[in-house]
């Protein structure tokens, strides 16, 4: 066998000018046009410990618009991210003469940005403020010269989130129609490490935004279009949901369609095939 017997031939180069029909428009067409739009995506707030860090006390329906404040941070975040990963490698030398080897031994995950729309209610910000300081809080009268903080345990702030990345003919409702695939985020262990500041002054008024930087144990993430029925998750790790949990899968029904069940329904997947490690959500 030739040394470069596996090089692309000719006929393997599109547009070659021994096959003319590979530089026919049609045949590239479809594939060109479908590209992925990046405003179309949704950021779910899978909390299941904000009862913990909120003491208990939640925004009201009417700062939330008759939802909860999940929904509207869901709503109000105008910028996310798709995570990317890298590996720390070591190198090998020697294990055959003149080759050097990189391995790797330790998968990192970079902080996970989202920005928001701070609304007039100022529930963004207060969900943010007081998360940060639950993780961090002070023990004594807060104007104490003497005052001091402590850390408290990580299982009581650390929570799920999810990121949504799906397209226009995604949840399509005509039968026989090609529905594109969604991509599906889950990161876990989730707290915020950096609440950037926020510029206001006099002048020609824009949206304030606020930029909040998390960091997380790790991400998976699935590119089926399964759906299913959202679980919910108590506290406690029980499991509170009409789907049977099955080996690898999960039970479809028919009238889930919005993107935050699909997502949802990833992590009953994952509870069944790997055990309840996650926190749990609401």
């Amino acid at each position: 066998m030739a040394d470069n017997s596996l090089f692309p031939r000719k006929s393997d180069i599109f547009g070659s000018s021994s096959n003319p029909s590979r530089n026919s428009i049609l045949d590239i067409r479809d594939t060109l046009g479908r590209v992925s739009l990046d405003a179309l995506y949704q950021v779910t707030f899978s909390f299941g410990k904000s009862r913990e860090w909120l003491r208990e006390d939640e925004p009201g329906k009417n700062r939330t618009q008759g939802t909860d404040f999940k929904r509207k941070m869901s709503l109000l975040c105008t910028q996310a991210e798709i995570p990317g990963t890298s590996f720390t490698t070591d190198l090998a030398v020697g294990h055959h003469q003149g080759i050097q080897e990189s391995f790797p031994n330790l998968r990192n995950f970079p902080p996970l940005n989202l920005t928001f729309y701070c609304d007039a209610d100022m529930v963004i910000l207060e969900v943010l403020e007081r998360w940060m300081s639950y993780i961090n809080p002070i023990m004594t009268k807060k104007r104490d010269y003497s005052a001091y903080s402590r850390f408290n345990y990580p299982e009581d702030y650390k929570e799920i989130l999810h990121v949504t990345k799906f397209e226009r003919d995604s949840f399509g409702e005509k039968k026989g129609s090609y529905q594109s695939s969604l991509a599906h985020y889950e990161f876990v262990n989730v707290w915020p490490t950096d609440l950037t500041s926020m510029r206001v002054a006099y002048g020609e008024p824009n949206v304030l935004q606020c930029s909040v930087q998390f960091a997380y144990d790790r991400f998976f993430s699935s590119f089926d279009g399964l759906e299913g029925q959202a679980p919910i998750n108590t506290a406690t790790g029980i499991v509170n949901s009409n789907d049977a949990a099955v080996e690898g899968a999960y039970t479809v029904t028919n009238s889930a369609t919005s993107a935050k069940r699909q997502v949802e329904a990833q992590i009953h997947k994952d509870n069944a095939l790997y055990g309840n490690t996650f926190p749990a959500f609401r």
